[in-house]
């Protein structure tokens, strides 16, 4: 057996396990896993979560077979290391897009034919915006400090005396809500085509009393028209490469701030093209997220730029800067290698 054939082969098997863990999560086996101090048999978990065994025996078979899990000598016994616990979690989360990548198979095959000249919409498949937002929920819960306000220590001053900010592409205002309830005496403003998930961004919203916070249906590339000059701050995260004229709307957001005004940029910002990011793991996930959802979301127009996640930081940079922008930090994610804030000023 060649090494090409074994490297094939693990991929298709870890891919596989990834599916199992994409399941577990959504069984609950995944939690309750993380939650267990001891190990657990099949059974055990089986019983608490009233799942049929056999299906849990071999779930945590495959966890276990892929080292995701550890298991006993006699393959009975299942835990999680607690070192492990944080990365496990994490993972079972992104672990979820694999099944939502599948639902989405037929449609890309579609888009791909040339005869089609339109895509698809995040919307259009069942639990995405439910798995983006367990992203901020779990894997980056602590990005406020730890990749948003870190990076742009100029602006926390004005936050606490009240200044006037924007998300565009907010979805379940999961950073907005955060930003609002800790900022008090500033007012923020949330925007998102997708009417769906704004509905969750009012009512975790109205769940936490907050009185500073408004969210809205609008589209980040016609919005200048309705806000010139508008905001101190405007906060985009995974939006950019995702739009059909994304220039325009760089352009547009240049527009919607005060003079002197900060637009953060969290985007994926990979550097050195396919060459520079052969076997990296990260990087293979973004190629693939880029074909399953990011292009079809902004490739729904014959002239559309559909930029995709692997747009590359370089480009990015350009793009700030023919908008108007001066770039006065940047900043690398402390939970992903390839997503970077880029801090821009008018």
């Amino acid at each position: 057996m060649s090494d090409y054939h074994k490297k094939m082969m693990y991929y298709f098997g870890a891919g596989s396990v990834m599916l199992s863990l994409s399941l577990a999560r959504e069984l609950g086996v995944v939690q309750m896993l993380m939650e267990a101090n001891v190990p657990l048999t099949s059974q055990q978990v089986a019983d608490k979560l009233n799942l049929r065994e056999r299906y849990v025996r071999e779930i945590l078979g495959s966890l276990a077979v892929g080292e995701v899990i550890s298991v006993d000598d006699s393959s009975t016994q299942f835990h999680v290391p607690d070192d492990r616990k944080p990365t496990f979690n994490a993972i079972s989360v992104f672990s979820r897009f694999l099944p939502q990548f599948g639902l989405r198979h037929a449609s890309i095959k579609e888009c791909a034919q040339q005869r089609n000249t339109g895509g698809i919409v995040y919307s259009q498949t069942p639990g995405l915006f439910e798995t983006l937002t367990d992203i901020l929920v779990v894997v980056k819960k602590d990005m406020i400090d730890t990749d948003i306000l870190s990076a742009i220590p100029l602006l926390l001053p004005k936050l606490e005396s009240g200044i006037k900010v924007a998300e565009f592409g907010c979805a379940t205002g999961i950073i907005l809500n955060k930003l609002a309830s800790r900022f008090k005496n500033s007012t923020f403003l949330g925007f998102d085509v997708a009417s769906a998930p704004l509905v969750q961004a009012r009512e975790e919203a109205s769940t936490q009393g907050l009185q500073n916070v408004t969210y809205d249906t609008d589209n980040i590339e016609t919005i200048s028209e309705s806000y010139k000059e508008s905001f101190d701050w405007i906060l985009t995260r995974l939006v950019i490469h995702d739009l059909t004229y994304p220039q325009k709307a760089l352009n547009d957001i240049y527009q919607c701030l005060k003079p002197g005004g900060i637009f953060s940029m969290i985007e994926v910002g990979i550097e050195g093209g396919i060459t520079g990011n052969i076997a990296n793991a990260s990087a293979m996930f973004y190629y693939s997220a880029s074909t399953f959802l990011c292009i079809p979301e902004s490739l729904r127009r014959p002239d559309s730029a559909a930029l995709g996640a692997t747009w590359g930081a370089s480009l990015a940079r350009k793009m700030v800067a023919k908008a108007g922008f001066t770039i006065i930090n940047e900043s690398v994610s402390h939970t992903d290698e390839h997503e970077i804030h880029f801090v821009c000023q008018k």
